[in-house]
């Protein structure tokens, strides 16, 4: 097993972010994936954050859609905090 890449995993970690923008090169994304490959546990973080964002995409889908009960009361606060600022 590797060792952590000590001192740098914070810095590594906030690459992550960077990997998933979709302005990323090809490239870009190749040089962060070696570099996170060097140590297990931002290899847990990348897995962990695939893994997330797998969950987000299956959950958050267009075929995916609020309860209408909610979508009425979401609307009804919406519509109060309005009145309530034009009001004052």
């Amino acid at each position: 097993m590797k060792e952590p890449c000590i001192g740098r995993c914070e810095e590594i970690q906030a690459q992550l972010c960077t990997l998933f923008d979709p302005s990323t090169t090809p490239e870009q994304a190749r040089e962060i994936l070696a570099v996170i490959a060097e140590c297990p546990h931002c290899h847990g973080r990348l897995r962990s954050e695939r893994e997330i964002r797998a969950l987000l995409q299956k959950c958050c889908n267009a075929e995916a859609a609020a309860p209408a009960t909610l979508r009425q009361r979401i609307s009804m606060q919406i519509r109060e905090v309005r009145v309530t600022r034009y009001q004052g």
